[in-house]
């Protein structure tokens, strides 16, 4: 059957090489379990659900738990045994799958060949082969067969498998091809059918020359042909196409600066997008600091650490700003974290940060949602609160929090478990160490300014939007005349200063001669109470 199948797979243009086995410690007649197929197809379903090992058993084996199989990975050398067969009996000409997903396996060998297995069994994760990798037999931990050299990576010797299979006959191994299981939705209409399965009279796949999937092979067309989109392929490009199925020709683009007297010149980009600087002028400034975390919150780590900016005009792509942090005094480190492409608008509050999760819970809930935009931060926002910031626009730095050449360790901007907050353009700081041993922002002695206020509406200065009380909560207190008959009466005072101004004489009350009470609340007092006539 074997030599019939290489006939069929010769004539579909399938190269063929052959390479000795090798077996450790047993002859070829006298090992019960041997290697038949090692596979790495590109299946539909994608991951590792195309990756599979074939073995045959020569002999009747009572017990197939003495057995087991390793990868050896990137020619690292010998992993040991990473799987252990059941315990099973199986039978002399027994074929045995090993394979990581039955059902993807089912569908890409179809049924019928699938059923030409007697035993299938979860190949588990260790059965992690990339076409390229050893494969080594064991019987009782120790090696029989080898497929490979365990100390060399596959990767374009002879026994290289990748997106292929290798198939023994007569004792030799053969190879159906680098990548020839790749975009086929059968192992039949690729142009390396799996040798252990016959070539069915019927092959179902996409028959019409012009389409994108068309299957030389195929004998019966099963309605899955896709027409050719031409687009651009490269995912990194500017107009990559999802719909595409076949590459174009230099038709990727790559927008950027152009003009290389600019600024901003993109030696990469490929097509203008009108976004060159030629003077620092020009420039928005439309994205500014506003705060610096180095918060201790109870997840620990680097999950404290953030950087509040606001946008001081809309911004149509914020892609044109990043972040760079200034570590241990060193000097600039240059833009290490560049904004997504978005739109942001005048106002808008935009916090990154490390854990977007620990900050939600430390900040509370509902300080967190006055933050309009929070974005992940990768792990260069790193701050320890003795390092500056750099805010960037287009590569070119628009302003600075703190000192690039100055560990900022017991200096004035020192943010050590703490945080820096810009009013009215000066930079304020809570004091170091001071959310150390804190649940909340709230028990902390250094409220962050954004979430602080006076949270009781019994206070004149209370604050709505607050979310967290900062003990700023006072009674107003609003001195002036409380007299309403005086001149300088003031309705909006609640204690009298004295300054109340009152025309009279006292020569109307009679020997009462004292000039210190003319105007005097409490003289105003006496002469309402005894009627006295002092107009």
């Amino acid at each position: 059957m074997y030599s019939s199948l290489l006939q069929i797979n010769s004539l579909r243009g399938i190269a063929v090489v052959f390479a000795a086995i090798v077996f450790h410690g047993a002859a070829m007649g006298q090992t019960d379990l041997m290697l038949q197929g090692i596979l790495d197809f590109t299946v539909p379903s994608g991951g590792s659900n195309g990756k599979a090992i074939h073995l045959v058993a020569n002999s009747d084996i009572a017990d197939l738990s003495v057995y087991g199989v390793g990868v050896a990975n990137n020619g690292g050398g010998t992993d040991g045994q990473e799987y252990t067969f059941p315990a099973i009996a199986v039978a002399a000409g027994d074929n045995i799958f090993l394979a990581r997903s039955m059902e993807a396996m089912e569908s890409y060998l179809l049924t019928d060949c699938f059923a030409t297995f007697e035993h299938t069994l979860d190949g588990t994760s260790s059965i992690s082969q990339n076409g390229d990798d050893a494969i080594e037999l064991f019987l009782n931990d120790e090696v029989i067969e080898t497929f490979g050299d365990i100390d060399t990576d596959g990767t374009g010797e002879e026994w290289d498998y990748v997106d292929s299979w290798a198939f023994k006959v007569d004792g030799a191994w053969t190879y159906g091809g680098t990548n020839c299981t790749d975009g086929t939705a059968n192992t039949f209409e690729s142009d390396c059918p799996y040798p252990h399965c016959a070539i069915p009279e019927e092959i179902p796949g996409c028959t019409d020359e012009t389409a994108f999937n068309y299957n030389a092979n195929a004998t019966a067309d099963d309605g899955s042909c896709e027409a050719v989109l031409v687009g651009c392929l490269d995912f990194d490009a500017d107009n990559y196409s999802e719909e595409a199925n076949t590459s174009c020709e230099d038709c990727c683009e790559f927008l950027g600066c152009t003009d290389d007297t600019a600024l901003n010149y993109d030696a990469e980009a490929n097509a203008d997008d009108e976004s060159c600087i030629f003077d620092t002028s020009e420039l928005s400034n439309a994205l500014m600091l506003q705060g610096i975390m180095d918060f201790t919150v109870p997840s620990g780590g680097s999950d404290g650490k953030a950087i509040h900016f606001v946008a001081v005009n809309d911004i149509a792509d914020l892609s044109a700003f990043g972040v760079g942090v200034a570590n241990n005094g060193g000097g600039t480190d240059g833009q290490e974290y560049s904004f997504p492409a978005m739109a942001v608008s005048a106002g808008d509050d935009i916090l990154l940060a490390r854990s977007p999760e620990a900050m939600e819970s430390y900040l509370v809930t509902s300080c967190y949602g006055s933050f309009e935009h929070v974005l992940t931060a990768s792990s260069s926002i790193s701050q320890n609160g003795d390092d500056a910031i750099e805010l960037f626009e287009v590569g070119f730095v628009i302003e600075t929090f703190g000192d690039i050449d100055v560990d900022g360790s017991g200096e004035a901007w020192d943010y050590l478990d703490s945080w820096a907050y810009k009013v009215s353009g000066e930079w304020t700081y809570g004091e170091v160490n001071c959310t150390d041993g804190t649940e909340t922002i709230a028990d902390a002695t250094c409220v962050y300014p954004l979430c602080g206020g006076c949270t009781d509406p019994f206070f004149f200065n209370y604050d709505l939007m607050a979310s967290v009380d900062d003990g700023s909560c006072a009674d107003m207190v609003m001195f002036g005349c409380t007299y309403e008959e005086a001149s300088n009466y003031d309705s909006a005072a609640t204690n009298d200063d004295g300054s109340c101004e009152v025309e009279t004489s006292l020569s109307c009350l009679g020997d009462l001669d004292d000039d210190s009470l003319v105007g005097t609340p409490d003289l105003l007092f006496f002469l309402s109470v005894f009627g006295a006539d002092c107009n």
